[in-house]
């Protein structure tokens, strides 16, 4: 099949634009955490209620938006849609600067949300469009890095902007980032796309499957509620996530025009590149939750300590993408993410012997090693996923992928407090059945890699 919008290629300075903007999305969820306590007193609002509201809405509206904003792109224009989204962050940006109280903030969190829901699928389908398939995997290295970079560094950032200006100046954070993507794209524009947009705004209302979505975000959300609870309530939500969710599938392969189009998964590459950062993440995530619920319960271990040992893993991750992305335009995406596979085994592997660790920098070399694989995995997914979509589903594709991201992560906090359990039940034996979790999961991803094309195959829609 015929590309695509390849040969109108993305200048340096615009997919510049394209990656700080997409950027915002993670540093937006990681830079706020260590300005709640300030928030808090500053509003006199209890930090439970800041924390469920600012960090757990967040999450909802994001991981809901994702899909039917991805869908919205390619529908109404992806330049449109990121557009869009960058004035979202504004609005957003100034709720937060003039909240006296907690509702406005949690206006403020919605709208930067619901804006990295915007901005990330659109991004990720124009990087489809716009870039020709020998060079998808360069370029979606990037990408890894640039929200790596972006997730790790937003507390560290967040800490400096809370001491030198106060909390309220974390919502203007992104501002900078956001001036300098739009001076970007205003004296370097987007390719013209090949593909016209396929509805009006008023077109969009009309026929945009609204009952889809409200399945969708039920499901989400409920998943998400489940996360935070146990025992009969557990499986009630659990329960209801399911039904609601088993709805959605059977409701979007009946419509005409539908959020989710199941058809997608009927592509080897776009399932395998989709389920292989589903699974991985479920893993990461999962590492970063539990590590340090270990080492303070049963190390006594410092914050600082454990922060410094995650660290790590995120160094290999940014190190590697861009790796990944060479590698994968060089010896195809099968061979690339296979080999990220194996050092992910190697380091989750270490991990069993996780009872005779002491200290965090015992996990250190298991964690490089994870982050390594993480890194490398990373580019040939996206890339393959990506790549064998057609060109008038990139944002809906994109959307899938983002949001099958975010489910790996939720699915993970489920099993860490379903295996874990309470702090009174919690045990060393319980963290290394985590791991073998974990590890089954990267096993899983692993065989998913060798679904994904070859050196010199295209996906179903790169040419």
């Amino acid at each position: 099949m015929n590309s695509t919008d390849a040969t109108l290629r993305l200048s340096a300075a615009s997919t510049a634009a394209l990656l700080i903007a997409s950027a915002q999305a993670p540093l937006g969820s990681t830079l706020i955490a260590v300005a709640l306590p300030s928030i808090g007193l500053g509003i006199g609002a209890d930090i439970v209620l800041i924390t469920g509201l600012l960090v757990t809405g967040y999450l909802v509206v994001n991981v809901v938006c994702q899909g039917p904003a991805g869908k919205i792109s390619d529908l109404v224009g992806h330049s449109r849609v990121l557009w869009t989204g960058i004035g979202l962050y504004v609005i957003g940006a100034v709720c937060g600067l003039l909240a006296q109280d907690v509702s406005l903030l949690f206006v403020s969190r919605c709208a930067m949300a619901a804006a990295g829901a915007l901005v990330v699928p659109a991004t990720l389908a124009l990087l489809r469009l716009h870039v020709p398939q020998e060079g998808r995997g360069r370029i979606f290295g990037l990408y890894g890095a640039t929200m790596g970079i972006a997730a790790a560094g937003g507390p560290a950032l967040g800490g400096e902007i809370v001491s030198l200006f106060g909390w309220r100046a974390v919502f203007l954070a992104n501002l900078p980032f956001l001036a300098l993507s739009s001076c970007l794209l205003y004296l370097f524009p987007l390719p013209a796309s090949r593909i016209p947009a396929q509805r009006s705004i008023r077109g969009l209302i009309k026929t945009l499957d609204f009952a889809g979505m409200g399945l969708l975000a039920l499901s989400l959300a409920f998943l998400i509620l489940a996360s935070k609870l146990n025992g009969g309530a557990l499986a009630v939500v659990l329960l209801a996530s399911a039904i609601a969710g088993v709805s959605f599938v059977v409701w979007e392969s009946k419509v005409t025009a539908p959020v989710f189009d199941p058809r997608l998964f009927s592509l080897p590459a776009f399932t395998a590149g989709t389920m292989m950062i589903a699974l991985q993440n479920f893993a990461m995530y999962g590492l970063l939750f539990q590590l340090p619920q270990y080492f303070s319960v049963f190390r006594g271990t410092e914050p600082r300590e454990i922060g410094y040992m995650l660290f790590v893993m995120m160094v290999g991750m940014v190190v590697a993408a861009p790796v990944g992305g060479q590698l994968t335009d060089r010896i195809g995406a099968r061979r690339t993410a296979f080999l990220g596979s194996l050092l992910l085994l190697s380091g989750v592997v270490q991990l069993w012997h996780l009872a005779s660790f002491d200290i965090p920098t015992d996990a250190v070399v298991a964690l490089l090693m994870f982050g390594l694989g993480i890194g490398l995995c990373n580019a040939p997914a996206q890339a393959a996923s990506m790549g064998a979509v057609e060109p008038r589903q990139a944002g809906m594709a994109a959307g899938v992928s983002s949001t099958m991201r975010y489910l790996g992560g939720i699915l993970s906090i489920l099993a860490l407090g379903m295996v874990l359990g309470s702090d009174d039940a919690v045990s060393v034996a319980r963290h290394v059945v985590m791991i073998k979790l974990f590890t089954s999961a990267i096993v899983l991803s692993a065989l998913m890699s060798r679904r994904l094309p070859g050196a010199g195959i295209a996906g179903a829609s790169s040419h």
